[in-house]
């Protein structure tokens, strides 16, 4: 055992770079001091809380108890509505009152920003449009300049839903009468190689850009288009509760996720949580998931699931304050965002809520997302 114990810092930093199950990284962390120390320096997968504002971004640990530093966060993050996050630190932003205007591809470990069009491009049968667009919520598909970079937004336009990759100077719209026709799309995820979203009628549609052959013309994506409407098969709300919705992949990426949060204002906000996997099958529909061995980080466009190492212990799921009255689309019109209805609930212990996120007054910016390190 001495001989592990002593074990390089390089060999040890392999091995947490390999160890994504948190339990294990408890585990391993506790060996000894030594352990402990290459822990720090290489942190959890989990992700930040962040708490954008125009003055300031604050960040927080969830989960762990180790000491380690919060994250060096670029200056560029003061001041846009953030949208959505993927790995690598990664945003999509929406500013209107800062340095700069627009869409972009932010990354807050480095500063680089990546310019966003502001404008989509909407085929009709008469012809193609082009329209001034806001970007609700947003996710990619990997990070830039990959060729493999593809950003699929929820817009407030003529259109619902457009597609983006480096180059192209529009963003281009979901195909007209593809999926339930104007229907709102309360969240995204970008799953198995598609875009996923899902509308309040819990229906699924999943769409896939796909480059446009050489001289096309234009040089926009075609889309390949995919389209389910899902059976529910699950508890409906309360004619007093708010339902809200969330898509994911599962920890192991075998199952896309839809989680449904329930919000009784009367009650004091967010009461209870049901946990639902996508079905294949004909029809397809939502199954009931068990949701055991896993941690759910919930948020529009930065849901992300971790798994804990215990099959057997209950699952748990940390959210945001991000449903506002009237629906998601809602989130253009707010003056302030505010950060008390957010916390955690367990799987395992029905209905029970807990204020376990830090405290903080509303952001006049941006409502909070997580921070995929």
């Amino acid at each position: 055992m001495a001989a592990a114990a002593d074990l390089h810092q390089e060999i040890l930093a392999r091995i947490f770079l390999l160890l994504s199950c948190i339990a294990d990284r408890v585990r391993v962390s506790a060996v000894n001091s030594h352990w402990r120390k290459a822990a720090l320096l290489n942190p959890s997968p989990l992700p930040w809380l962040l708490r954008p504002s125009g003055a300031r971004i604050a960040s927080y640990r969830i989960l762990g108890g180790f000491a380690d530093p919060r994250p060096l966060l670029s200056d560029e993050g003061r001041g846009p509505r953030f949208c959505g996050s993927a790995p690598g630190g990664w945003f999509v932003v929406s500013c209107r009152q800062h340095q700069w205007r627009g869409h972009a591809l932010l990354n807050l470990r480095t500063g680089e920003r990546v310019a966003l069009p502001d404008r989509v491009r909407i085929p009709l049968d008469s012809g193609v449009i082009t329209c001034p667009m806001m970007i609700r919520a947003a996710v990619m598909s990997a990070a830039p300049p990959s060729a493999a970079c593809f950003v699929a937004a929820v817009t407030s336009s003529q259109t619902n839903l457009a597609f983006w990759r480096p180059g192209m100077d529009c963003w281009l719209s979901a195909p007209v009468g593809m999926g339930p026709a104007r229907r709102t799309a309360e969240d995204i995820t970008y799953h198995d190689g598609w875009f996923c979203t899902v509308d309040s009628d819990d229906d699924l549609v999943c769409y896939k850009p796909e480059i446009a052959p050489a001289g096309a013309g234009d040089g926009a994506s075609s889309l390949t288009i995919r389209h389910h409407a899902y059976e529910f098969d699950g508890l409906r709300g309360a004619p007093w509760e708010i339902v809200s919705r969330y898509l994911l992949p599962s920890a192991s990426g075998a199952d896309l996720l839809m989680v449904k949060r329930y919000i009784a204002p009367a009650r004091g906000g967010t009461c209870r949580f049901q946990v639902f996997r996508l079905q294949e099958g004909l029809p397809p529909s939502w199954r009931v998931y068990k949701m055991t061995g896993q941690l759910l980080f919930v948020g529009r466009a930065c849901s992300k699931a971790f798994d804990t190492g215990n099959a057997g212990s209950p699952g748990y799921i940390y959210f945001l304050d991000d449903v506002y009255h009237g629906g998601p689309h809602r989130v253009l019109q707010q003056n302030e965002y505010p950060c008390a209805d957010a916390g955690a609930w367990s799987y395992s212990v029905c209905h029970k809520i807990e204020r376990c996120l830090p405290l903080a007054p509303p952001s006049d910016t941006s409502p909070c997302i997580w921070y995929h390190h």
